[in-house]
């Protein structure tokens, strides 16, 4: 009944994917929805009839044991219709994850066919078990599992061949990944897997051939589940990719159409371009993202497989038994002794790979999932993460060393000497320490910030635990202590206010009309672009000087980078301005008084004055 109105909304869902202005992940879980309504009904009838025949308790053990079969595909054949129909030609597989026609096409053959056979030797297995004649689950029910074994077999054939099946272009793809090194070790595997079943139900252990074939069946749901899932994770990154990328663009636009309006000299301050100036890092922030989910699907694998392969694989509980060293316990007040086992060993290792990979990556998927949602500044983005890579290590550090035998009741008197003696050994290092974490707590400072500390005047870059990188205006990286800015003067052009004041001095002659030059000057100043109308401009007359009346003027910029192009600006408009009102700017002068001459030198000086007249 409800086919019809499941078709019109794939169609509808179908229309929106791939649409820049409409696409969502959300679509494609809306999808895997309808796809697995669409086929519900045929498993739904076929476990409600079994479960009926069971229930009845006056049944006869013919109808138990079909009911007992009939529940038994249910599961089987709704995962290989839901397959089956995701790779559909207008499937999830092509319309939302953009697989190869070539992979699609393949799948669905080999899924076509598998269905008619897996369904009805699942059905015969479940039903010749449930009957307790062990005539029929040793003849019919072993003939069912080796005809069952016999198609997987091909199917992993013809789908992991490494010649014409999906893998080659993979491989040719990525020749130095681990499914081309490990090739001659996954892929026998793969077709032994079905054989060795089938060895095992030939010589007569039919319980222990059921109990692989159930183990692979699982591990391959496993597999197809977690294909799904990097396919949904992929899909959904590229779409976020597609939104950091207009989000760059428009930021690039801006900072375009500023850049324009502000008319910069080449050789201005704003030629600087700190680390974080607002424009998101996509492929780092993809390329990390993709580590993670490789890592996360690589340890789902691991601990899948684990759990399904647990009772078949006790060998390696040897692990437990090789003991590397010994360490001190103290257990209700007694000292023992406590091993550290190879065991420990490798989840040590397994932790601190953990912490390496979640403290390199941490970054972008912040930035995927909570910074791009919110309004953050790149200082605060940038604060959060070092914060957090310090949380992390010291997480994974703990977790390592209490694996190795590490506590901190055995250590803490160490790690307190240690304080001591290092802090007065090393209380320059120590001192810039603790200042980096104030720096990132309290913020004076944040990437991006122009600011002058000492003589150096330059745009933050880096803030490190022990020192912070400041790039000045010719290119060079200043490295400075970060106690020189919690205890020396710091000057922030860009804390809280991005205005700042620029003052200009102006001379002219003692002739010149005071009240006229005032005005002029004033008038200039207010017509002069980039002049801050609020907090208002002023010309000011400051003094008499030597050799002309002096002015300062006071104007405010919206930006520390517009300072220099005002400044060239002003001084243009404002020596025009002068010239034109014949307003003369004098040189400086000086009177030179001779009170006493040598005598005989005054003659010299005479004759050679004449001499000069004379030239």
């Amino acid at each position: 009944v409800a086919r019809r109105w499941l078709k019109n909304q794939m169609t509808i869902v179908n229309a929106k994917v791939g649409n820049i202005a409409t696409d969502h992940a959300y679509y494609t879980l809306e999808a895997f929805v309808y796809i697995a309504l669409w086929v519900l009904p045929a498993p739904f009838i076929s476990y409600s009839l079994g479960w009926l025949l069971t229930t009845n308790s006056a049944a006869d053990p013919f109808a138990l044991a079909v009911g007992n079969g009939l529940q038994a595909i249910a599961v089987p054949y709704l995962v290989i219709q839901f397959c089956y129909r995701l790779l559909a030609a207008d499937g999830i597989a092509r319309k939302h994850f953009h697989w190869r026609e070539l992979t699609v096409s393949l799948l669905q053959r080999q899924l076509g066919w598998l269905r008619w056979l897996v369904v009805p030797t699942v059905f015969i297995i479940a039903t010749t078990g449930a009957a307790k004649i062990y005539a029929h689950s040793d003849s019919l029910g072993r003939v069912a599992l080796m005809a069952g074994m016999v198609g997987l077999g091909v199917v992993l054939h013809r789908v992991f061949n490494l010649r014409f099946g999906l893998l080659p272009e993979l491989i040719k793809a990525h020749p130095d990944g681990w499914l081309n090194r490990f090739r001659h070790f996954w892929y026998p595997l793969a077709l032994l897997l079905p054989l060795i079943i089938i060895g095992f139900a030939a010589s007569g252990y039919y319980l222990s051939a059921l109990e692989l074939q159930q183990k692979l069946v699982l591990t391959l749901r496993l597999l197809f589940f977690t294909t799904m899932l990097h396919a949904l994770v992929f899909r959904w990154l590229n779409l976020v990719n597609r939104q950091l990328a207009i989000a760059n663009a428009k930021q690039k636009r801006k900072a375009a159409v500023l850049s324009a309006q502000q008319q910069t000299l080449s050789s201005g301050e704003d030629t600087i371009v700190p680390l974080d100036e607002g424009l998101i890092d996509i492929p780092k922030i993809n390329a990390q993202t993709l580590n993670l989910l490789h890592v996360f699907i690589g340890f789902g694998l691991l601990i899948g497989g684990s759990v399904i392969w647990q009772n078949i694989l006790p060998a390696f509980a040897f692990l437990e038994h090789i003991v590397l060293w010994q360490h001190p316990v103290t257990i209700n007040n007694q000292e023992s002794s406590a091993p550290v086992t190879l065991t420990n060993f490798l989840l040590a290792g397994l932790y601190g790979f953990i912490t390496i990979v979640s403290i390199n990556n941490f970054s972008g998927i912040m930035e995927l999932f909570v910074f791009r949602h919110l309004t953050i500044e790149a200082g605060l983005r940038y604060a959060i993460n070092q914060l957090a890579t310090y949380f992390l290590f010291s997480v994974g550090f703990i977790f390592v060393a209490n694996e190795l035998g590490g506590s901190w009741g055995q250590v803490q008197w160490l790690v307190a000497a240690l304080g001591v003696g290092l802090g007065f050994g090393l209380q320059e290092i120590f001192a810039n320490l603790v200042s980096g974490i104030i720096l990132l707590f309290e913020r004076p400072i944040r990437v991006g910030d122009t600011v002058t500390i000492g003589e150096v005047t330059g745009k933050v870059s880096r803030i490190q635990m022990r020192a912070t990188t400041i790039k000045d205006w010719d290119q060079k990286e200043l490295v400075v202590p970060n106690k020189t800015f919690i205890t020396n003067q710091l000057v922030n052009w860009t804390l809280s206010d991005p205005i700042t004041r620029l003052v200009i001095s102006v001379s002219i002659g003692y002739n010149s009309d005071v009240e006229q030059a005032h005005k002029i000057l004033l008038a200039t100043v207010q017509n002069t672009p980039q002049v801050r109308p609020e907090p208002e401009p002023s010309v000011l007359f400051t003094g008499f000087g030597d050799s002309a009346l002096n002015f300062t003027i006071y104007v405010y910029v919206s930006e520390l980078s517009q300072r220099l192009q005002l400044t060239h600006d002003l001084h243009v408009r404002l020596l025009q301005a002068l010239r034109d009102h014949n307003i003369e700017i004098p040189f400086p002068q000086q009177d030179i008084h001779i009170r006493s001459v040598t005598p005989g030198l005054e003659k010299s000086f005479i004759a050679n004055e004449s001499h000069y007249q004379s030239l």
